[in-house]
């Protein structure tokens, strides 16, 4: 890839399970985001440098429960009488190891806030309820408060999550492991906005990729079958058929614009990258060279007008391609695990974290040497 930092790393940073971060500015200085799922609390670390050392902030634990009517009618199991008492509500407790098994950073009307994502242990009720899975919840970056509602209806463990900033305002979307994709309008205080359910077409596996095209917000959705479906979030209208050909199962998938048309781009267990043209429905090209393992994570960029994808593998390794070329640029990075791709200062470019517990920021302009 590169060996040039477009600023210096922060080292030492192991404030969350699994170094889940993302990136937000506040008040003009970058910074990285986490959750300690340890602690309960949410952790600002300044890249570069600048604004001071971290800040830990608690998140308000006690509104994490869930507001949606089933909750309020639904009762607790009485084991002595081996029943459900309906006078009495169910039991809700935050799993602090569930509660942000996703995150992404977004800004919300101006706030700089959180959303998370929960595993399926994060909405387990007491023995005698079948409800149990995963809320998408929104958090003030500042203070650490819920912002609007809990968002529920995933039966098990969101694995994929994302936010899209549309003419309708943000979205929140997320995609499950029984195969349910859920979208919210956030500026609407969570106003829903699409349920596509039924495990897409009888598949689970829970891996999406959302974008827009012409505007309009669009997701794709893999399953444990050798295709993708592609989402219209605002109708809830599949487009088009089936895309076909992935081998095994798709882990990464986004959304991008190749050449001035939509391209769907996925890799996963066939350790290989596939592209279509999601106007088509068909395949573009050969896949994309190997990787030396399975690719677990997918970002995508625009740098200086040519269409790059960066992927990240379970030999952590990260890579940068040429989508239009169907080409690796530069070597691989090793030893770091790909978090996110965004923007700084004008520049693309992408975030990693490896073993040591350093976030990196590495340049995506000088690694396609524009």
């Amino acid at each position: 890839m590169i060996d040039r930092r477009m600023m210096p790393g922060f080292s030492g940073h192991d404030h969350t399970r699994g170094h889940q971060v993302s990136v937000i500015e506040l008040d003009g200085v970058f910074a990285v985001v986490s959750v300690d799922t340890r602690r309960g609390s949410l952790w600002t670390c300044p890249l570069g440098g600048g604004g001071g050392g971290c800040v830990e902030c608690p998140l308000e634990l006690d509104a994490a429960g869930p507001e949606a009517e089933w909750y309020y009618e639904e009762g607790i199991w009485d084991e002595d009488e081996d029943e459900i008492d309906e006078d009495e509500r169910p039991w809700y407790q935050a799993d602090l190891y569930e509660i942000a098994f996703c995150l992404t950073a977004a800004n919300l009307d101006g706030r700089p806030v959180v959303v998370t994502g929960g595993g399926r242990g994060d909405l387990s009720f007491p023995e005698g309820s079948d409800r149990e899975g995963g809320a998408v919840r929104v958090w003030d970056v500042r203070t650490g408060r819920k912002v609007g509602k809990t968002l529920t209806g995933h039966v098990l463990g969101v694995d994929s999550l994302t936010t899209l900033s549309c003419d309708q305002g943000l979205l929140a979307v997320s995609s499950c492991e029984e195969g349910t994709l859920l979208a919210w309008n956030l500026t609407r205080g969570g106003e829903p906005v699409a349920a596509i359910t039924g495990g897409y077409t009888g598949g689970y596996d829970g891996s999406m990729g959302a974008g827009l095209v012409n505007g309009r917000p669009v997701a794709v959705t893999g399953e444990y079958g050798p295709f993708l479906q592609a989402w219209d979030l605002l109708s809830g209208e599949q487009i088009g058929g089936a895309l076909p050909g992935i081998e095994r199962r798709a882990n990464a998938i986004a959304l991008t614009e190749v050449a001035g048309r939509a391209v769907v781009v996925a890799g996963g267990e066939g350790r290989v990258l596939h592209r279509w043209d999601l106007a088509s429905q068909e395949p573009i090209g050969s896949p994309i060279a190997r990787h030396p393992d399975r690719i677990m994570d997918l970002e995508v960029a625009t740098v200086a007008g040519r269409a790059v994808a960066v992927t990240g593998s379970s030999d952590d390794t990260v890579r940068v391609w040429d989508l239009e070329r169907g080409t690796q640029i530069g070597a691989p990075l090793t030893d770091h695990r790909l978090q996110t791709v965004t923007e700084m200062a004008g520049f693309p470019v992408a975030v990693t974290t490896s073993s040591d517990g350093t976030v990196r920021v590495w340049n995506l302009t000088a690694a396609t040497g524009e």
